[in-house]
């Protein structure tokens, strides 16, 4: 990040203007290009923004050309002020983000075992990481800038935090974020990075006030340490409790009030703006403020998953790129490489956070595989480990060469997380999805037009096929739909339970004329619907099975021949075509291959 000086009084002229646009327009568009790049060959996107970030920093275009680099990207007077806070916005509002994915109701309905994994995940790494810091600190290039003690706590929570987004985004690329083994690694992600960011906010109180003017201009650091945490405490038990109520109830106001999608925008941009404030008025930073707003709105069943994708899209495609890309600009990653304390913060990051989330999983009762998958999937730090790293060091709390260790580790678990879960939960697929749909197990015409009642039609067809009561299907499933809906894009669903003493999975497929809304994130109702039941010692069918219907439902052909079949042989028939069709070209059915972030 770039340092500014002493420069209250500054105004941007003409030249300044000039400066601040051409330098936000050669960041935003080589961040853009390197991270659609990178996307391209099936890595994380934030790798190609920092990396222009590097490029066009004093690591190379710095030490290259200076004299450009210092009239593209000034360190004091207004063009610099006018970028740091666009800066400052972009990092608030990619908080926002990440707080809008944490779902509390979906944490507690979750139970115990997203508890245990959360807990483990966090208390293992955490406790690693401080104890080191605080015991040998010239490990971590501790230069006694900052007290001992926030920085020991700083490296324990920078080695045990998550990346919420990242983690999403690899679970739908594997097609596990609708499984239940997906949503318990949501749920544990959701409850870690609270746990985690409010950490942090408690560290920001220990090091506040950084002078005597910050003190006098925030409530926060005049009231003392106690009076800071206080008031953080005390905002944010009033965001997740008054504030989610008033949310809950707002949303629905605003929708029907204003213009869509941008009333709904404008509201919770808004609102995320004046909790940022808050959180910096009484001295603490203000993507704390942004975080807890998103988590007080996002759980809100009023914030569709089309709105949601609206304001994610808006956000990560603009305001991401200039923020992980600016990273660069402050930081020499050559100067500031040290390969020791790398492998020894990616060490911790790794043996602390894998190890305490099998740990976890085990201790809520999950099989092997299952355990390895959860750690592999909650070690992902991404974009939150960066941001959190970065937080740190323009606070003064961390050296660069901590930082670049950091940013190392941060991105190479995100590299690992993917790839990992993938191998761990893959086993040989023997089947074609319509080896599992028989002409018994397909529902040509569903008459139910609500959720709720689509489900029950289903049981009901499916309780005669497995002959058990329908209440223990419908109930399993219900349930199952209340904690996270199960709509997938391009009109399809995939509402599934797993069954204690069920021997084998079962797929009953129907098809409706008129549609019923699961939710999905492109706002279409579900016109094929996939109820998937499967054992309940066995994880990776019903991934099996997800990865099979995303793979042939892929094709819009294959979604629209059997939209348009009328009988249950036609319907059937179309999904062999396409599967005939994968077969032949030597891309037969199975869980993608990639993790890209």
């Amino acid at each position: 990040m770039i340092t500014l000086a002493e420069s209250a009084g500054a105004a941007m002229g003409h030249h300044d203007v000039t400066v601040f646009f051409l330098s936000l327009a050669v960041l935003l568009g080589i961040a853009r290009f390197l991270g659609e790049l990178a996307r391209k060959y099936h890595q994380p996107s934030v790798l190609g923004e920092i990396l222009a970030g590097v490029l066009l920093g004093p690591t190379v275009f710095g030490y290259i050309q200076p004299q450009w680099f210092t009239f593209l990207f000034p360190s004091t007077g207004a063009t610099a002020i006018a970028f740091q806070g666009l800066v400052t916005l972009s990092v608030a509002l990619l908080l926002l983000v990440a707080g809008m994915e944490v779902d509390l109701t979906v944490a507690i309905k979750q139970g115990k075992a997203a508890l245990f994994v959360s807990l483990a995940g966090v208390i293992f790494p955490f406790a690693a990481g401080a104890l080191l810091a605080y015991s040998v600190p010239g490990w971590f290039d501790y230069d006694g800038g900052k007290e001992l003690l926030p920085f020991a706590l700083f490296v324990g929570i920078g080695l045990s935090i998550t990346a919420l987004p990242v983690i999403a985004k690899i679970l739908m690329d594997l097609n596990m974020l609708k499984s239940d083994i997906g949503m318990l690694i949501m749920s544990a992600a959701m409850i870690n990075d609270l746990i985690g960011w409010i950490g942090f906010a408690v560290i920001l109180a220990l090091i506040q006030p950084i002078d005597p003017a910050a003190a006098a201009s925030a409530v926060g650091p005049a009231a003392g340490l106690l009076g800071t945490i206080g008031l953080t405490f005390l905002f944010i038990g009033g965001m997740l409790t008054v504030g989610r109520l008033f949310f809950h109830k707002a949303l629905p106001f605003v929708q029907v009030h204003t213009s869509w999608p941008g009333g709904v925008l404008s509201f919770v941009l808004v609102v995320a703006l004046l909790c940022a404030a808050l959180t910096e008025f009484i001295g603490i930073h203000s993507i704390f403020g942004a975080f807890i707003a998103g988590v007080a709105m996002g759980d809100s069943h009023h914030l569709r998953e089309r709105t949601r994708d609206n304001i994610h899209q808006f956000i990560t495609n603009i305001f991401a790129p200039i923020f992980f890309a600016s990273i660069g600009l402050g930081v020499n990653f050559i100067a500031g490489f040290d390969l020791g304390l790398v492998l020894l913060v990616l060490g911790i990051a790794l043996v602390g956070k894998i190890g305490g989330c099998y740990l976890g999983a085990r201790m809520a009762g999950m099989q092997v595989r299952e355990r390895w998958a959860v750690g592999f999937g909650m070690a992902a730090q991404g974009a939150m480990g960066i941001i959190l790293g970065q937080l740190a060091l323009n606070q003064g709390l961390i050296t660069e060469p901590l930082f670049v260790a950091i940013v190392i580790m941060a991105l190479f678990t995100s590299l690992l997380s993917g790839p990992a879960m993938e191998r761990t939960m893959q086993r040989e697929i023997k089947h074609t999805l319509g080896s599992y749909l028989p002409e018994k197990n397909v529902i040509a015409k569903l008459l139910a037009i609500e959720t709720r009642y689509a489900i029950k039609e289903m049981a009901e067809h499916t309780a005669v096929l497995l002959k058990i009561p329908v209440q223990t299907i419908d109930d399993a499933v219900w349930q199952r739909e209340q904690i996270m809906h199960t709509g997938l894009a391009h009109g399809i669903a995939v509402p599934h339970a797993r069954l204690a003493g069920l021997e084998k999975p079962v797929v009953v497929m129907a098809r409706s004329i008129k549609g019923v809304d699961f939710d999905a994130p492109d706002g279409e109702k579900a016109r094929i619907i996939f109820m998937l039941l499967t054992p309940l010692n066995d994880a990776t069918a019903q991934i099996e099975l997800l990865g099979l219907i995303a793979k042939v439902f892929d094709d819009s052909e294959t979604r629209q021949r059997v939209r348009a079949a009328n009988t249950v042989t036609e319907m059937l028939a179309a999904l062999s075509l396409t599967e005939s069709h994968l077969g032949e070209h030597g891309s037969s059915p199975r869980i993608p291959d990639e993790a890209e972030v």
